[in-house]
């Protein structure tokens, strides 16, 4: 029998968690967060990730172990539907935080107030024939409560946290506001650039890189993160993830024999990623009758893809090309991922290449097309580099992909 010692209890939790709670859920990235820290000390940083790899509970830790030289504040930017309310929730989130004095808030809520008044008034009215009130533009806003943060932090670093900035930008754009998108990047960029102790952290399951191609086709040509490299979040390794899948088993008393041996077949099957690992256990605790052995477990996933169900939502994946990808990029897209879905140690890009043009919607694409389409999809996690060969991230999405797409050449 498995010592159980080893594990400490611990229920599955899929809902948001903060600062005060981090440390009791968030397991193994005790490293990944130090790392982090000693990164934004050195200067501004993108944190990055495909979706489900846990960038937001490990922010979250992150600011709970915040070392004696940073003032960090944590923003999320992902229901915000304005630049200007931008500003205006930002500083609600520092003044409840105390970052800024409650006259500087004052101010600003006085101002987003007048921006409501006059949207409303404008709307269903002709411009050239309305008088409209001069408003403080809310980029020079946005400089003046940085400029706040930073003098409340005096000889610590400030850091602001973006999370989800990219699903904002996106929002922007798709409200023909790419002018605010623009200044937003721009702004946020110089403010680092004005303040040496002043760090931004950006975050979002959605890459910046597919937000700047689109403002690039509509003429944009600056570069707003080129002095902030990645900070890439990888899986757990193999311990650590046998070690959460085991607390996990534990805390849902899943019956096992050897719990060790379960935790790590667990991880294996999850791709070690923390939220596939809890949707594994979480299958295992609504099936009581089944007596769990390795094998078993490493079905699981199969068992998922033909429920029908999609309970750890994988079909975002697929999906998400549609939302987010030009439209004549998502064809091809599919193409290489329905290639690749086909072998778990990848394919050189020639023969990629070749099988791609095979496929009935990119019979025309040329290498070029293909090979800036596999550079997109690395952009965006889908895909890495090994050896001379492209292959699937996270062998847990190949087998999702091969299930529902590749196997068929759809």
């Amino acid at each position: 029998m498995t010592d159980t010692k080893k594990y400490k209890p611990l229920k599955i939790r899929f809902a948001n968690i903060d600062e005060k709670n981090s440390a009791k859920f968030v397991i193994g990235r005790d490293g990944c967060v130090s790392a982090l820290w000693n990164d934004i000390r050195s200067g501004s940083v993108r944190v990055l990730s495909e979706r489900r790899m846990g960038k937001t509970w490990l922010l979250q830790l992150a600011l709970a172990r915040k070392p004696e030289w940073a003032v960090p504040i944590y923003f999320d930017a992902q229901d915000i539907n304005s630049a200007p309310e931008f500003v205006w929730r930002l500083n609600k989130e520092m003044n409840e935080k105390k970052f800024i004095s409650d006259e500087w808030y004052e101010i600003i809520n006085k101002w987003f107030d007048s921006f409501r008044r006059l949207l409303q008034r404008l709307q269903g009215k002709t411009v050239a024939s309305y008088a409209i009130p001069e408003i403080d533009p809310w980029n020079s806003l946005l400089s003046d409560t940085c400029r706040h943060f930073v003098e409340h932090s005096k000889n610590q670093i400030s850091v602001l946290i973006i999370d989800e900035l990219p699903f904002h930008l996106d929002k922007l754009m798709k409200a023909n506001a790419h002018d605010d998108a623009i200044q937003l990047l721009d702004t946020l960029r110089s403010l680092r650039h004005k303040f040496p102790s002043f760090r931004i952290v950006l975050c979002g399951s959605l890459g910046l890189h597919i937000v700047l191609g689109e403002l690039r086709e509509k003429g944009y040509s600056g570069e707003p993160v080129n002095d902030m490299p990645p900070f890439e979040v990888p899986p757990l390794d193999p311990e650590q993830s046998r070690y959460l899948a085991g607390c996990l088993l534990l805390g849902e008393k899943i019956p096992c024999k050897d719990i060790d041996v379960i935790a790590q077949s667990i991880g294996e099957s999850s791709s070690n990623v923390p939220f596939y690992i809890q949707h594994l256990v979480r299958w295992m605790r609504d099936r009581k009758d089944v007596q769990w052995d390795e094998k078993k477990v490493g079905l699981i996933p199969e068992e998922w893809f033909e429920s029908g169900t999609d309970p750890a939502q994988i079909s975002y994946y697929n999906n998400r090309l549609d939302e987010y990808y030009p439209l004549d990029i998502v064809d091809k897209a599919r193409s290489v991922l329905d290639v690749l879905s086909s072998r778990q140690e990848g394919m050189d890009l020639r023969k990629i290449i070749n099988l791609v043009r095979h496929h009935p919607k990119t019979i025309t694409a040329d290498a070029g097309q293909i090979s800036k389409v596999i550079e997109i999809l690395r952009d965006d996690h889908y895909i890495i580099a090994h050896d001379g060969k492209w292959k699937f991230k996270l062998e847990i999405i190949r087998k999702w992909w091969w299930n529902s797409r590749g196997q068929y050449g759809a």
